[in-house]
């Protein structure tokens, strides 16, 4: 059995008790597979998690129940399977965008179909990626005359809202309507001053009528190029964050496009001079290499780490890492150890979800251990690919899982941790500019 029929297996399942309460090891067992196995092989194969392909079929057909009957909507929370009112109304409006009161009001409708593995595989690769990625278009910008504006602070946070409301602010005081420009900005990297950093965003004008020279605008050329294009909300910045991953992440491993070198730009949209939402423009151009995956050999390693659970799970561990850095305050790469993460690829940010980040190739003095655990990544094969870093790099684990998919030579091993581990390019960013190496543990098939 491929990996593909046991996927289908779980949505036939899933389809059959839709509206029941579903454990995740009935499903699991359904499939043949273990739970961890259907996490990762239904997301990489269909798109989403098992959890959110479960809350996106029931809030489907609670849309067809309010848009074509009366029927009461706690009556429908209910009849989908949820537990109570609330816990419906908030699903309901995270995935459709609305209260399901006013969706019953409003000319719109949604709609989320079953999937059918042994149909999608027919797809030609530019139709699934369409499907996968509705939201996402790619563009092209021309070249054309701009106005710049750089807004600088002593803090990080709130800077792309700070320099959005002084520019603005500044439009209006020169009693020119808004709405006659399209505005935009990216982060810029400014040196410290006396020992303090700076954060710079720089907000670009895309106008006919010239700002006042006097507030600070400079007169600048825009080079044009492609983007990749989605919308965001700025309700919060974990939302800005989340979209941007999803563009690097996984859209453009999937794509046929990889990185540009012009800069990422954010589009502001407001309503009465207030942000409600982004436009989140990253470069692009056409690929002109394909990723290889290799299958490697891997000798069994130290490694030193920090691992959270929950949906605060990255940033729990990244502190702890962080912390001990500088509480040691040296370079772990004096001795030979390399930077790695890992974490439970695809499955839902909720209470089970977990991050795993530290030092890979040996541990440090017994001096240098304390606040970490220690663990042994075990050797075997993996199936190893190279390449940059996409921030959370979930579109090259789904690659390197439909290879494994689609490879009747290999099955992945349960036993053992996936892992990326990352090499720094003298002088250049560790976030930024790394190679990354994906390592995901496989033995032969029987």
């Amino acid at each position: 059995m491929t990996y593909r029929d046991s996927v289908q297996l779980a949505i036939d399942y899933i389809e059959s008790h839709l509206f029941e309460e579903m454990e995740l090891a009935w499903i699991a067992e359904q499939a043949h597979l273990s739970q961890a196995h259907l996490y990762r092989m239904f997301y990489a194969l269909t798109g989403h998690p098992v959890k959110e392909y479960v809350r996106k079929r029931r809030i489907s057909a609670a849309a067809d129940h309010l848009r074509y009957s009366s029927i009461p909507v706690g009556d429908v929370a209910v009849a989908c399977g949820f537990d109570s009112y609330s816990v419906f109304a908030k699903v309901f409006k995270r995935i459709v965008g609305m209260t399901p009161t006013a969706y019953r009001e409003a000319d719109l409708f949604f709609s989320f179909e079953p999937i059918q593995m042994r149909e999608r595989v027919q797809y030609a690769e530019e139709r699934e990626q369409t499907e996968r990625f509705p939201d996402v278009r790619v563009i092209r910008m021309w070249p054309q005359p701009m106005f710049s504006y750089v807004h600088i602070a002593g803090r990080e946070e709130g800077l792309e809202e700070e320099a959005f409301r002084k520019v603005t602010f500044m439009i209006r005081s020169m009693e020119a309507p808004i709405s006659q420009y399209r505005l935009f900005g990216y982060n810029v990297d400014l040196p410290p001053v006396d020992g303090r950093p700076q954060y710079g965003y720089k907000m670009l004008l895309f106008g006919t009528e010239r700002p006042d020279a006097s507030w600070g605008f400079q007169e600048e050329e825009f080079p044009g190029g492609l983007y990749a294009v989605r919308k965001t909300s700025t309700a919060h910045p974990a939302t800005v964050i989340e979209t941007w991953n999803r563009l690097l992440a996984e859209w453009l491993p999937a794509s046929r496009f990889q990185r540009g070198t012009q800069p990422y730009l954010e589009e502001f949209v407001s309503y009465e001079g207030e942000p409600i939402r982004m436009n989140l423009y990253m470069p692009v151009e056409r690929q002109n290499r394909q990723e290889r995956i290799e299958v490697v050999s891997v000798p069994a390693q130290e490694a030193l780490c920090f691992r959270s659970s929950g949906k605060r799970a990255q940033a729990e561990a990244e502190a702890g890492l962080i912390a001990w850095y500088k509480h040691h305050g040296t370079d772990y790469r004096s001795w030979g150890c390399r930077y790695y993460i890992a974490f439970s690829y695809g499955m839902s940010e909720d209470a089970d979800y977990w991050w795993e980040n530290g030092i890979l190739g040996g541990l440090p003095p017994p001096s240098c251990r304390e606040g970490a655990a220690c663990r042994k990544v075990a050797s075997g094969l993996y199936a190893c690919m190279v390449t940059g870093t996409y921030g959370s790099l979930i579109g090259f684990l789904t690659l390197l899982h439909r290879w494994v998919d689609a490879n009747r030579t290999y099955r992945i091993d349960e036993e053992r941790l996936w892992y990326a581990e990352y090499h720094p390019v003298e002088g250049a960013s560790l976030e930024r500019d790394s190679i990354v190496k994906l390592y995901l543990p496989i033995k032969e098939s029987m």
